[in-house]
């Protein structure tokens, strides 16, 4: 019995000598920098994965939700279609596309432009792919060729592949 006693006051002896603080006070440092360290790591890591995207997608989906009918910008894409002057039409071309481009980008799609967006769909993701190149390549046309002449039917069937694929987005009803 003797002897835990000797080792209990050995024991206490070291832990409140000066050596023992000293020490402690090197793991306590090392400690707080190895958490510092992993902290910073989640961060990169999170915002490398882009983590908050769901919570984009969230508000969003609840804007969308509390908002009265069809989307107001899809609204006024039709508008500016029917009323059938070039300038309208090429207009509500590039506004669909405009509209589509932003709804991949609230998806979270890496990609500093729309056709890099689009490479990142596979076939089976979106059925509404092939027609959403067709017409993504006539708004490059109506943007990139100063003198392309658009037809009334030309935009409305671009418009219409535009919202058959917003729609399999669930993005229009």
């Amino acid at each position: 019995m003797e002897y835990f006693y000797d080792l209990y006051d050995q024991i206490y002896i070291f832990v409140s000598s000066e050596q023992f603080a000293n020490s402690l006070l090197f793991v306590k440092l090392a400690c707080y920098l190895f958490s510092f360290f992993l902290i910073f790591l989640i961060v990169v890591l999170l915002k490398k994965v882009n983590a908050a995207w769901w919570i984009k997608e969230r508000i969003y989906a609840w804007e969308f939700a509390m908002s009265s009918g069809p989307d107001k910008r899809w609204q006024g894409i039709l508008e500016r279609l029917h009323r059938g002057d070039e300038a309208n039409i090429k207009l509500a071309v590039i506004e669909a596309d405009n509209l589509f481009d932003s709804i991949l980008q609230r998806m979270g799609l890496p990609g500093k432009d729309m056709d890099v967006r689009l490479k990142n769909f596979e076939a089976h993701e979106l059925k509404a792919l092939p027609l959403v190149l067709e017409a993504h390549h006539l708004r490059n046309q109506i943007v990139h060729e100063p003198g392309f002449q658009l037809t009334q039917e030309q935009a409305l069937e671009a418009v219409e592949k535009f919202g058959a694929a917003l729609k399999e987005l669930e993005y229009l009803s």
